[in-house]
This record gives C-alpha cells, structure tokens and sequence, in this order.
C-alpha cells in the first residue's frame, strides 16, 4: 500500500540543519553548520565514522533539529563496488560433503557452481566449526537474469533458496549505506510513546499514519507482527504494553525496549517474559495461554503449555497448541475468532456474565472475553459458570523474574524486538536463545543474521537518551542494509550501551515531520504495521 504524501511540514522546513563532511581517514576535525537567523552556532564534538566496510570510504552527516532534545541525523557512507554482481543461492548445509555433492549434481547438469565455508554463527552457540557450506551458481548482471537462473534450476530438479546481491552478503567493503537516526535526549524521553496501529486489534496502519493521529512530530516502526496466516492481522508476534495495559504476551524470554512512565528510572533493553494466570473462586487455577489473538495460532513461537514444535522462541514460525484459553481486552474490537469451544463473558471485577457454547461474537464495553479450546475450554465449563469470579493477573517479569513495574511504573510502554546486540556496551547477540536460528536449517541464521538487511533499531545510551535507527537496505548501488553484528557496531557507534533489533526488512520506515524519510525495500511501498515508536 502506498503512503498518501503530505505537504513538506513547517516543522522541517524551518529548522536548523547542521552538516557534516567526515574526511576519508580520522575522526571529524571540524563542522560547517547551516543555521537560520535564530540559531546560534557552536563547536560540534567530534564524530565517531560508521564501523562499516574500508576505513577510508566518503562519509556525510546531515543534522536537522526536530524539536528540543530531538535530532535527526542522515548518514550516507561508502560508495558501489563494481564487482558486486547478482547469484543464486542453492543451499546452505551443514556438512562440506554434501555441499561438494551437491556442486557436482549442479555441474553434471550445465551449471557453474561455486562452494565456500561459512563461519560467522550465532554468538551465544559458540564452536571452531564452521557454521556450513554456501552453494551458489552464477555472476549475473541483474535481478531478472538471477530470477531466469532460478526457473532454469528448478526444471532441472534442482530448489534454490535465495538470489543475493553480493553487495549484501555482510562481506563486501565498501556499502553504500544510508542511515537515518533519531536522538531523543534523556530530558525529553517522556516524548517517546508505543502506539498500537489504531488503538486496536486487529487493524494496522502506515507509519505515517500513526505519526498523524498521534499528533507526533517523528517515529519508527515497532514490532514484528501476524499477518492473517495466522488469524489476528495486527496482532503483535511479541510483548507489547501500552500505557500499561498489557495487549499482547510475550515470546517468552525475548528482548524488549521499556519506556518507563516512572521519570525517575532510565529507558532499558531487557530479555522478558509475561506470567499470565486464571484462578477461579473455586480455588482452580490454570494458565492463560495469550492476549488478543486466535486460539492456538502462537507467531514467533515462545509460549507455554505444550505448544507444538516448540515452546521455544522461534522466530517466523507459525507455533499450534489445541487446548488454550485467550483473553479479548478492551483493546480488541469487533467480533472475536468464531469456532468450537468456549466463550465467557466477565465484568471488571472478575464475574461471569455470560457463558456461550461456541466460540465467537462481540463483547460488551467494560467486560472482557475469555475464549477457550480443548481442555482450555473444559476448564472454563468447569470453572467459570455464570456468577462465578475467575481473575486474571497477567506480569510482565524481567530477566530476574521480577514484576517489571517495580522499575518502570504502572503505566510504562513496551515493545518488543529481537534479537539483542548490545548489553552494557559489548556486543551480545543472542541469536539462537531468541529464536533466529532453526536447529535443523543453518540457512535461516544466516540468512535473516548474517546477510545485509534493512534494520530498525533501537538503543539506550550512558545518559539515558534514545537511538531509532532506519538503515535502508535491498536497494543496490544506494543501501546495502545491515547484518546483526553490523547493526551492533553501528548502535555503539552513535553511543549506545543497550540496544535491540525491531522489525525490519520490508518494515524499516521512518518519518519526520510529517514526512517519509527512508526508502521501504517493498515495490508497493509502506507496509501497514502493527504498532510502532512515537515522538509526540
């Protein structure tokens, strides 16, 4: 869906812009700055280069300030290699045999094909082995030559993967990258807000969108999300806390960026976790499975209570579970996922209202709906009878089980990402514990961690300030996009001691005053999203 463009806003066009020439070796000795006539200039610190490609490649910086305590900087650094070219990729396997076997099936066929060795893996699955063995065929000259070589490998019996841009492999040197950061000061802080697309499950909007009926001034996008595979289009595949009300649980032991409504307490990137329970005045007990969502469809895995493959994070994976009991908050709107089961009614204080036999319908403003299957809707039938109380507590627990709102108050924002890269200024990624690597597929690690991306990004500094950052990607001769590692660098770079990663390619979108600023990698333009970051 394409964004509807709006005029340039007054907020951008008549602000001071500061630019920034960062020559080929060193750190920035000096600044020439652009100022309107009430903007008086000053002596700019010095500029740490982007730990991206060959040292000496060209760097600029543009710096326009957005409001007090908000910044946005523009980075444009290295330049297109002529030795990049377009190839397809057949397999990544763990085995250098099979990879060798595989090339000569390739070559008995007609084809070309190259093996190379694999190192980089995730780095919370340390090993001197090499990760796997990369089969690919081809040097071509475009896309659509790369999309002909796919069609002619699958007719000779052949299953390809991905076609890459080498330029986008996370070896080439010398980019180009375009980055865009957003620098909210720690005095300001309080500005930075987690919307739900809407103010509502399902739905989704454009970013832009967002940023208009928030009355905000600049944001990024947030969350990864469901999309209707999964049944709940709009449905955050993660933690999501807005305000303090919980809209969507956890995949458990996931990374997060809190936004505290204490202003006493600094913004944080934590690996947490939601403990959600039912208690019946019966004195039964049981958990309850989610917030929001369709009955037995977990996005991005990581629940609890038998889930199927596993109760593991495990990121673009659609995880069943048959027996589950979902609360429908006052965030939900419309009519609730119709099927077999239970569906029950309760007031504010816990009481049942209604018990209906099937799954399904509306529900009152005030109330909430507790849908169940399986055993979880035996459990309902059991415990949960008209005049009955059934409470519901649902935690949110951070690394050290604790309830968060001990440190981030009762009306603090979340929003979940993934993986982690930095932790108290050292790069941490862990990748396989978040689910970014499947067990029985080195492919998937190394496609979504190791190769170039677009990447949103958030990060929290020594003082407490935040760091948005869209970098554009799958946009050869312009943006290469990021790898994890990358992405890492770069958040220390710019001064960052914690940050995460948000969800990116297709979803990197960043606007400013009023305005799209980066360009999305999709051809249809802007996606809609689930929720997202707000600088009101």
């Amino acid at each position: 869906m394409k964004i509807r463009r709006t005029r340039r806003s007054v907020l951008t066009a008549g602000l001071a812009t500061l630019a920034l020439v960062l020559p080929a070796t060193g750190l920035q000795a000096g600044a020439q700055a652009v100022v309107q006539p009430a903007v008086q200039s000053s002596v700019q610190p010095a500029v740490q280069r982007l730990p991206l490609g060959d040292a000496n490649l060209p760097e600029t910086r543009t710096t326009t300030q957005v409001a007090p305590g908000v910044t946005w900087t523009r980075i444009k650094r290295g330049r297109p290699d002529a030795r990049d070219h377009w190839t397809v990729e057949v397999a990544l396997l763990k085995d250098e045999s099979a990879a060798r076997s595989l090339a000569d099936r390739l070559d008995d066929a007609g084809f070309d094909p190259s093996v190379s060795r694999v190192d980089e893996r995730p780095q919370d699955l340390p090993s001197n082995q090499p990760w796997g063995w990369r089969v690919r065929v081809g040097e071509l000259a475009d896309q659509g030559a790369a999309a002909r070589l796919v069609k002619d490998l699958r007719a000779a019996g052949f299953n390809p993967t991905h076609t890459y841009f080498t330029g986008e492999d996370g070896t080439g040197r010398t980019g180009p990258w375009v980055v865009d950061v957003l620098r909210v000061s720690a005095a300001q802080r309080q500005r930075v807000q987690v919307r739900q697309a809407q103010d509502r499950v399902p739905g989704g909007e454009t970013l832009a969108d967002m940023v208009k009926h928030m009355g905000g001034i600049a944001g990024i996008n947030g969350s990864y999300g469901s999309d209707e595979e999964d049944g709940t289009f709009g449905d955050v595949a993660g933690l999501s806390v807005v305000g303090g009300k919980l809209v969507s649980e956890a995949v458990q032991g996931t990374s997060a960026l809190v936004l505290p409504s204490d202003r006493r307490a600094r913004p944080s990137v934590q690996r947490l976790s939601t403990n959600l329970r039912l208690r019946s005045a019966d004195g039964a007990q049981r958990e309850l499975d989610g917030l929001n969502r369709s009955p037995g469809k977990i996005r991005n895995c990581g629940g609890t209570g038998g889930d199927v493959p596993t109760e593991r994070p495990r990121h673009d994976v659609l995880c069943t579970d048959d027996s589950e009991v979902i609360q429908y908050t006052d965030f939900f709107y419309g009519p609730t996922h119709a099927g077999d089961g239970v569906a029950v009614v309760i007031d504010k204080n816990g009481k049942v209202l209604e018990v209906r036999d099937r799954r399904g319908g509306t529900f009152p403003s005030g109330t909430t709906l507790l849908a169940g299957t399986g055993d979880g809707a035996d459990w309902l039938r059991a415990h949960a009878r008209k005049g009955q109380v059934v409470n519901v507590t649902a935690t949110v627990l951070d690394r050290d089980g604790r309830p968060l709102t001990d440190t981030a108050g009762r009306a603090m924002d979340v929003a979940s990402g993934g993986p982690q890269l930095l932790r108290n200024g050292r790069i941490d990624i862990p990748a396989d514990a978040e689910g970014f690597n499947y067990p029985d597929d080195p492919g998937f690690f190394d496609y979504f961690g190791i190769h170039r991306h677009p990447r949103s990004l958030a990060g929290v500094t020594d003082d407490g300030s935040l760091l948005f950052v869209a970098v554009d990607g799958r946009r050869p001769g312009y943006s290469s996009g990021l790898t994890f590692r990358e992405s890492a660098a770069v958040m220390r770079s710019l001064g960052a001691v914690n940050a995460l990663n948000l969800d990116g390619g297709g979803s990197t979108t960043m606007v400013v005053g009023g305005r799209l600023i980066n360009r999305p990698s999709d051809s249809t333009g802007p996606r809609l999203m689930e929720n997202a970051l707000i600088i009101r």
